[in-house]
């Protein structure tokens, strides 16, 4: 395919951009993505994600996309024909107190009346059979069976796989410097390897979508947040079946078939002033390890195999920006997922896919980009330059 006849030009490989060229070929759409490095490479988030296929805990505008990408994890690995390393054990958030267990029945609730139907609440003695080995202070835990895990990376890669094989193009290890606009119409990208005109452009580049935006005077409310993952050294297997959070702990503990544990939570690392790369907090080490093995303190027989961070974009307001910007044509947005993009992936690739062919979305009306203009200048000003030190979000 040349340049010369693209429907829709995506920038960003990461899963949420492979996931909307995905569905964009499948609807008979010709497909350009333009990837700045390799698929799910460091330091995307897409290749650093925890993994975490969950429901429990979303944004009610999220909600939709969440129900629907649910279902589609359960067979992804057949549509995709690829091994993702999917494994649907569940997730436990715990409570550890008395003021915690009654928080958590009203999270129980309203997670029901979100229409998580399957979401339950657990006394502790069901939460040590869902894993055995919980310290002596959990006391209740809300209990989500249809939730899971899955890998990044795999995930990533086998939904780039498929759009190609659709007819989808891939240009990676290509800078986009800046979009082409003529009046109020974006028509096209400046790349590295050249300018590439085109019907429609998506903006899904992850942390980097900011520099972008920014040639066309539009400043997005995201900053960049390095997140935190550990992995452990390989204990027995199947210790640890659903993924496991506690309301009173930055963390998300699941294990890895391998053996090997797998911490995040939202501890945070630093990017560097470029962008480019990272570095670990040694706090952030000690204090997510810490945390974990006092949930589980079986974790304590492991040592530390390896720590790393992902860039991420975080969004104003904790939910990402999904749409068109109003007043400026032939662009689409798809960025800000603060940290649990990669659960919703398979839902926004559609939904993104179809708004774009012209087919209703209601799915995505709380994520709109038009939200953006109800910010005050100020207010994004101070939350894009505020720097962060804490070791947690």
């Amino acid at each position: 395919m040349s340049a010369a006849n693209i429907d829709v030009l995506i920038v960003g490989g990461g899963v949420i951009g492979s996931s909307i060229a995905y569905h964009l070929a499948q609807q008979g759409r010709q497909v350009l993505v333009v990837e700045r490095s390799e698929v799910a490479a460091p330091p995307t988030a897409s290749w650093a994600s925890a993994g975490g296929v969950r429901r429990q805990g979303r944004h009610p505008a999220e909600v939709q996309l969440a129900i629907e990408s649910i279902e589609r994890w359960k067979t992804l690995e057949q549509e995709l024909e690829a091994d993702l390393h999917y494994h649907p054990g569940g997730n436990l958030l715990l409570a550890e107190s008395d003021a915690e267990a009654e928080q958590l029945s009203k999270f129980v609730s309203h997670q029901l009346k979100l229409g998580f139907s399957d979401v339950r609440l657990v006394d502790r003695k069901e939460a040590l059979s869902l894993v055995s080995g919980l310290n002596d202070r959990v006391m209740a835990g809300s209990y989500s069976p249809n939730d899971g895990q899955a890998d990044p990376v795999r995930t990533t890669r086998a939904f780039a796989t498929a759009a190609q094989h659709l007819g989808a193009t891939y240009w990676t290890g290509t800078c986009t410097s800046s979009f082409i606009a003529h009046r109020e119409r974006i028509v096209g990208v400046q790349t590295d390897r050249g300018e590439v005109h085109t019907g429609h452009v998506v903006l899904a580049a992850g942390t980097w979508s900011d520099e972008l935006a920014a040639t066309i005077s539009l400043r997005l409310p995201l900053r960049t947040r390095a997140l935190q993952m550990i992995l452990s050294t390989p204990a027995q297997s199947n210790v640890l079946q659903p993924v496991i959070s506690a309301i009173g702990r930055a963390l998300s503990l699941k294990q890895l078939a391998n053996g090997a544990f797998l911490l995040g939570g939202g501890w945070l690392g630093d990017p560097s002033p470029d962008r480019c790369s990272f570095s670990t907090r040694p706090t952030s080490i000690q204090g997510n390890w810490a945390t974990a093995c006092e949930l589980l303190p079986a974790l304590e027989e492991q040592l530390i195999a390896h720590s790393w961070c992902g860039l991420e974009a975080q969004s104003i307001d904790d939910i990402p920006f999904i749409g068109s910007i109003p007043g400026l044509d032939g662009l689409t947005l798809a960025v800000g997922f603060s940290g649990h993009g990669f659960a919703l992936a398979p839902a926004v690739g559609r939904c993104v896919a179809d708004q774009i062919n012209g087919r209703p979305t209601a799915e995505l009306e709380g994520l709109s980009p038009a939200r953006i203009v109800t910010f005050q200048p100020d207010a994004v000003e101070k939350f894009i330059t505020e720097t962060t030190k804490a070791d947690f979000l």
